[in-house]
C-alpha cells in the first residue's frame, strides 16, 4: 500500500473511528484501525464487536492494500504531523509515514485477524432529514441508564410505525418521548434498542451538510449511513418495558411557566441542595399564581419564586434537581407545561404547543 493524503483527512478519519475501537482489547488486532487504500479513496474501520464504524477520506492511491494500525499511538502521531501532504508506504505489517525528509515507522497487525464490518443481508431500510434525527437523540438519550446492570435500560428504544418514528429512553427514574412524523414509502417497521453509545456516536458524527440519514435493520444490528460514514450496531437484546402505562393520561395540576425562569430557577437552587447523603433534591410548591423553591440546608438558604398560570390543585413535590435541569436544556419552546397530581404521582413536562415530546420524571418521597 502506498497513498498521499493530507494531515486533516487522516485526522477526520482517525476521529471518525476511533471510539468505535475496543478499549477491552479481548483481542488485541481489536486495539487497532483497519486502513484499505482502494480506488481513489482511503477507508478506515474500527469496530469492538459491539459497534463498528466505517469512513472513507479523499486520497491518491498509488497501490491499494490494508493494514491495522494500533489506533491510540497511530492517532496522537496524525494530530502532531506538519500541515503538508503526507505519504504512508505499508510493507511486512508496518506503515512508514513520510513527511518533509522526515519519516516514522509503526508496527500493525495483520489485517487477515481483523473482523469486517457485516453488510447487512435484504435489510428494511428508512431515510430521515438529519435535523429531525439529531434533535430526537438530543431530547432523550440522557435519559438513559449509565449502569450496566440491566442492559435494556442502556439504550432507546426506537419504533418505526407507518410515518411514525419514536425514539424512547427510561432509567426508570425518568422517561424521555420524543416522536417524528417522516416519509416511509416503503412502509418499513423497526422495533429495536439502540445502545445509547451508538447513537452518541451518530450525534457526535452527524454535520449540518448531512441533509439525511438511511438506516437500515434486521432482528439483531441496525446500520446508519450519512455522508461518508457507515456505522454498524447490534441492538440490545431484551424486552423494554411499556412506556405507555406509565403515562398519566390525566392530571390534577396544570402548571403552564417559562422554561428559561424554571430552569434558572432550579439551577440556583441546586447549589444549596445537597445534603449530607449527596443527594441534589429541591422542593416545589405550587399555589396559586406562584411557584416556590425554598431550600434550606447546612450550606445556605435560598428562596425562588416565579409567576406561573395554573389550573387545578395547589401542590408541594419534591424532584431531584438534575433531573429537571436535563430536560429542561432540551426542550425547545420557550413555554412548558408541568403537569402534576400530587408529592407522590410523576410530573410530566411538555412542551407549550408541541405534542411530539414529554419529558416524565418521578418524585422523591421526602419526609
Amino acid at each position: 500500500m502506498k497513498i498521499f493524503c493530507s494531515k486533516d483527512s487522516l485526522i477526520s478519519g482517525v476521529n471518525a473511528v476511533q471510539r468505535a475501537v475496543s478499549v477491552k482489547n479481548t483481542l488485541p488486532v481489536l486495539s487497532g484501525i483497519q486502513i484499505s487504500a482502494e480506488k481513489q479513496s482511503l477507508r478506515f474501520a474500527a469496530t469492538d464487536l459491539e459497534l463498528g464504524i466505517r469512513c472513507e477520506i479523499p486520497a491518491q492511491i498509488e497501490e491499494e492494500g490494508t493494514i491495522v494500525v494500533p489506533a491510540r499511538l497511530f492517532a496522537e502521531v496524525v494530530r502532531k504531523l506538519p500541515d503538508t501532504m503526507i505519504t504512508i508506504k505499508e510493507e511486512n505489517l508496518a506503515i512508514t509515514i513520510y513527511y518533509y525528509q522526515s519519516e516514522i515507522t509503526l508496527r500493525g497487525y495483520d489485517p487477515e485477524e481483523y473482523p469486517l464490518l457485516p453488510d447487512l443481508i435484504d435489510p428494511m431500510s428508512y431515510t430521515i432529514p438529519t435535523s429531525i434525527f439529531k434533535n430526537m437523540i438530543r431530547q432523550t438519550i440522557f435519559s438513559c441508564a449509565a449502569e450496566e446492570n440491566r442492559p435494556v435500560f442502556n439504550g432507546t428504544l426506537m419504533q418505526i410505525e407507518g410515518s411514525n418514528l419514536r425514539l424512547v429512553a427510561t432509567d426508570t427514574h425518568r422517561l424521555a418521548y420524543s416522536i417524528s412524523e417522516v416519509d416511509n414509502p416503503e412502509d418499513a417497521s423497526f422495533n429495536g434498542i439502540i445502545p445509547a453509545k451508538t447513537l452518541a456516536e451518530i450525534y457526535r458524527l452527524l454535520k449540518d451538510e448531512d441533509e439525511s440519514i438511511q438506516i437500515s435493520f434486521n432482528k439483531t444490528q441496525v446500520v446508519f449511513q450519512f455522508g461518508l460514514i457507515y456505522l454498524v450496531s447490534r441492538l440490545i437484546d431484551g424486552m423494554f418495558p411499556n412506556y405507555k402505562q406509565v403515562i398519566p393520561q390525566t392530571c390534577e395540576t396544570k402548571i403552564n411557566l417559562s422554561v428559561k425562569n424554571f430552569l434558572e430557577a432550579v439551577e440556583r437552587a441546586s447549589l444549596l441542595s445537597h445534603d449530607k447523603t449527596g443527594a441534589n433534591i429541591i422542593r416545589i410548591k405550587v399555589e396559586s399564581t406562584q411557584l416556590k423553591i425554598d431550600q434550606t440546608t447546612e450550606l445556605g438558604k435560598i428562596s425562588e419564586q416565579i409567576e406561573v398560570t395554573t389550573q387545578g390543585n395547589d401542590v408541594m413535590i419534591a424532584f431531584n434537581a438534575k433531573f429537571l435541569i436535563d430536560a429542561l436544556k432540551v426542550i425547545d419552546t420557550d413555554q412548558i407545561i408541568f403537569e402534576l397530581s400530587g408529592p407522590y404521582s410523576p410530573g410530566v413536562m411538555r412542551p407549550l404547543d408541541n405534542p411530539n415530546y414529554l419529558y416524565l420524571v418521578l418524585p422523591v418521597r421526602i419526609s
